[in-house]
């Protein structure tokens, strides 16, 4: 567990205040989940202007949890993740912003594809992680593998509160839970994740998939021969990090129209 000062709360509240700005990009990546059921399709988003203040707080009455996927990534709260964890500030890709209202787990128990950090910004929230894990997992075509089995029974390994300030990962594979308490509660998962040595054969893979030869039809040894000479000529590069530039906001910086405190304030109390 880690204690974020003053500075990285400020950098973590200032990348969710620069996307609460931007009602468009809010309304691409709103999502909404209760108990484990994702309700996005659901949704009825007015057209004019103010819509997400009163949408959140009548989602947050129903014991609904809300999700804002994307938010600002900017140099400051990747910086801060750096300063808090050592996780290299170019291996954040994805912030995600959750707010849950009191005694609801919005997700049933589930794992990552990538290293999360969390920064819990207001409340207490419970969290859960179970003996399960799996090894190194990637996102592939079969998500389910990533979300226990209702009838499965896990075991709990390490049940812990955390309260505003408290920063912590969560490992990638490691299957956890959570559950809100008191008022409701507000976090940020922040994905991170370095290039993978897979990574270079899916774009060898890629690249292949581009060539008409890689693609036609010949006997075994033919396809062998022609496979074994385009391994041979490939050469492999770098990859980039970030795979999102954090030295940019990923969203646009235009006049405000709800704030990190606004949400708090759509939180049920008592």
């Amino acid at each position: 567990m880690f204690r974020a000062g003053a500075a990285e709360t400020a950098a973590f509240i200032a990348a969710v205040n620069r996307t609460l700005a931007d009602e468009a990009h809010v309304r691409t990546n709103l999502a909404v989940f209760k108990e484990g059921v994702n309700l996005t399709s659901r949704l009825a988003i007015a057209r004019e202007s103010g819509w997400l203040k009163p949408l959140l707080r009548d989602l947050l009455g129903q014991g609904v949890s809300v999700v804002v996927n994307e938010i600002g990534l900017i140099e400051a709260s990747c910086r801060a993740v750096e300063r808090l964890t050592g996780i290299p500030a170019n291996w954040v890709f994805q912030h995600n912003l959750y707010v849950t209202p009191r005694e609801i787990q919005g997700f049933v128990p589930h794992c990552d594809p990538h290293i999360v950090v969390v920064a819990h910004l207001y409340g207490r929230k419970e969290w859960i992680f179970y003996d399960k894990a799996l090894d190194n997992p990637v996102i592939t075509d079969n998500r389910s593998v990533l979300v226990a089995d209702p009838k499965e029974s896990l075991r709990v390994l390490h049940r812990f509160m955390v309260t505003p300030g408290d920063v912590f990962i969560i490992p990638r594979g490691r299957f956890h839970a959570a559950c809100a308490h008191d008022g409701g509660s507000v976090h940020i998962a922040i994905g991170c994740a370095g290039v993978r040595p897979v990574d270079h054969i899916w774009a060898t893979a890629s690249e292949a998939m581009n060539r008409s030869l890689m693609r036609a039809d010949m006997g075994p040894a033919d396809a062998l021969q022609a496979a074994k000479t385009f391994l041979k000529g490939m050469n492999a590069r770098d990859f980039t990090l970030p795979r999102n530039p954090a030295a940019r906001v990923t969203v646009p910086d235009v006049p405000d129209r709800l704030s990190f405190e606004e949400v708090l304030d759509a939180l049920p109390r008592g």
